[in-house]
């Protein structure tokens, strides 16, 4: 197999160089918002993934009194209150 060799001037490098962090930033972005992790408050599969247990370890430390907040019928959780509680129930 041969090799090709792409040869760009300083300009058309830099702007190569942009172009590509800017997808890698926006792709991390939209990862972190499926994840939850730049919002305060998440969903229960996002909570799963936040603190990498499984939804039935999740279901076990809810009954045990992990919060979660009820708005209008969407349960919610609080990372700053579940860390909290998860840091007094070890």
């Amino acid at each position: 197999m041969s090799e090709m060799v792409v040869l760009l001037s300083d300009e058309q490098q830099k702007a190569l160089q942009i172009e590509i962090h800017e997808l890698l930033e926006t792709e991390i972005n939209q990862f972190r918002a499926k994840l939850g992790i730049h919002g305060k408050y998440i969903k229960k599969n996002q909570l799963c993934s936040y603190l990498g247990l499984s939804n039935n370890t999740v279901d076990k430390l809810l009954t045990e009194g992990m919060p979660r907040i009820n708005v209008q019928g969407t349960i919610l959780y609080d990372k700053t209150a579940v860390d909290k509680w998860l840091k007094n129930y070890c």
